[in-house]
């Protein structure tokens, strides 16, 4: 019994020591590291013979898409950037520190690029200047920082196609040094969405990272999205092709019943349910306009051209026991001509009653 409680005692002391040890080893190497080091003066990389450029490799991870806003066209998603740079300052021999061939520390201890959202749709400010993180440096001093946050970009939104439309949102990533010899250096692998937590709406179809308009300070992820439609045809398209089927099957309804003018109301009043829900939806811009809004439209003023018509049907209908004269005479003839068994011509006299046009 005593001999075990002596040997997890022995266990418990070198594992102290090793702790202790390693403990002393982290402290030494980071007092080794950072005594005379400057977070202001930028590490250019004078090995490569470039002493007065800076490059940064650049990955981007897309963790979901959390909203698209397309009235207000900005682009709400979670993404991870992996940027890292080599800092030959801080390098040091793995075996002269007890084998450590890795620290972290935070981004205030080392120097690090400062990078913003161009098209940020809330604030313009470098990432890590709210919450600082930490940063990974390797023994061979090279750096990787991986911040995390939640991107808010402006995407402009093309709704011709509503809603089988697909968007094409440009995040683009600059550096914010005044010196602009900073350079982001997309890596082979630029794109991940590994760590996707796919949206129900928006679906990635394909992905692009390339050099923006102002050079290799910036980098454009361009992300081209595609809308899952299925909800608005539902909710939305049937409802108004049904009602578009069902817009000329008011003749159907006798003209004694009365109900053809109700009929014909609550059919364009339908309409303009839809196109209010369907509006709600899509930017006010008259260019490009939605082929959907416009088919809404245009089956809109189909349903108030037969309301109309149903209109001067009813009137006709209840004055069958008049005669039409005038101008309209003319007219009924014409209309009549292929009703009536007998044939005659324009110049003929007969008596047409309004009942007699009436349907």
């Amino acid at each position: 019994m005593y001999v075990k409680w002596l040997s997890l005692l022995i266990i418990l002391c070198i594992i102290k020591a090793t702790v202790c040890q390693n403990l002393t080893h982290y402290k030494k190497l980071h007092n080794d590291l950072f005594n005379d080091y400057n977070p202001d003066i930028t590490p250019f990389d004078t090995e490569n013979g470039n002493s007065n450029k800076k490059w940064i490799k650049f990955q981007f991870y897309n963790l979901g898409i959390n909203h698209y806003d397309e009235v207000d066209g900005i682009l709400s998603l979670t993404a991870m950037t992996i940027l890292t740079w080599m800092d030959s300052s801080l390098r040091w021999k793995p075996s002269d520190f007890n084998n450590i061939t890795q620290i972290t520390v935070y981004t205030g201890t080392v120097w690090f690029p400062y990078i913003i959202l161009l098209n940020d749709a809330n604030k313009l400010e470098p990432f890590d200047s709210t919450s600082p993180s930490k940063v990974s440096i390797s023994y061979n001093g090279n750096i990787d920082w991986s911040p995390t946050h939640v991107i808010n970009s402006k995407c402009p939104a093309n709704m011709r196609k509503f809603p089988f439309d697909e968007q094409k949102c440009s995040l683009t990533f600059l550096v914010w040094e005044p010196s602009k010899q900073i350079y982001l250096e997309p890596v082979s692998m630029p794109y991940s969405d590994y760590f996707e937590a796919k949206s129900p709406d928006w679906i990635v179809q394909s992905w692009e990272v390339t050099p923006d308009k102002q050079g290799n300070i910036s980098l454009a992820v361009v992300l081209n999205i595609k809308r899952e439609p299925l909800y608005y045809i539902i909710l939305v398209f049937t409802p108004i092709a049904v009602l578009a089927l069902l817009n000329p099957l008011v003749f159907l309804l006798p003209q004694n019943s009365g109900e053809r003018i109700s009929y014909g109301m609550t059919i364009l009043l339908s309409f303009v349910v839809f196109l209010t829900l369907a509006s709600d939806k899509i930017p006010a811009t008259s260019n490009p306009i939605s082929f959907l809004i416009v088919f809404i439209v245009l089956v809109f003023i189909a349903s108030a051209v037969i309301l109309l018509f149903n209109i001067f049907n009813c009137y006709f209908f209840h004055k069958k026991d008049k005669e039409i004269k005038g101008f309209l005479k003319n007219i009924a003839k014409i209309l009549c001509r292929k009703e009536r068994k007998e044939k005659f011509s324009a110049n003929d006299e007969i008596t047409i009653f309004y009942k007699d046009i009436a349907l």
